[in-house]
């Protein structure tokens, strides 16, 4: 059965329509702004940090308001396991959204990371970040939120 020139136009506008869907679905979602970018590897690198036991490197990554309530690596890794364990045996990680800036802080931002750990138990976890004077991003404090969701 051969296409009449009607189904040829309809096809061409239905061609042209899908194509200016996804060019404006490539416009309302941009890449990430660098310092969201800095902020998730910071928070990529204690995690795998977490993972291969490595003490010092994870306890780098921590603000220094937060370094200087511990007396070293091995009392902030003990204050991690008792209390952010989700966070210390994470298994998979998920970024919902990008990092937001805290009202009259503009150094600070809070990045929600939702962590399935090897159970398939899934937390949310809100991490304040902190801009640092040489630019970098730090960790400034974590806070759970449990949720009833199983990852399966």
């Amino acid at each position: 059965m051969a296409l009449t020139r009607r189904d040829i136009i309809v096809l061409g506008v239905l061609a042209c329509l899908a194509s200016a869907a996804a060019l404006i679905r490539q416009i309302t979602s941009p890449l990430l702004a660098s310092h969201d970018t800095a902020i998730r590897e910071v928070i990529l690198q204690q995690i795998d940090a977490f993972g291969r036991g490595d003490d010092a490197a994870a306890f780098a990554l921590a603000a220094p308001a937060i370094q200087a309530q511990f007396v070293g690596p091995e009392v902030f890794i003990a204050m991690v396991k008792a209390h952010y364990r989700p966070v210390y045996t994470a298994h998979k990680l998920a970024f919902p959204e990008t990092a937001r800036a805290v009202q009259d802080a503009p150094e600070t931002r809070v990045q929600h990371v939702d962590i399935t750990d090897s159970r398939g138990r899934n937390t949310r976890a809100r991490f304040v970040m902190q801009k640092q004077p040489d630019g970098s991003w730090k960790i400034a404090g974590c806070h759970l939120i449990e949720t009833d969701q199983l990852d399966i």
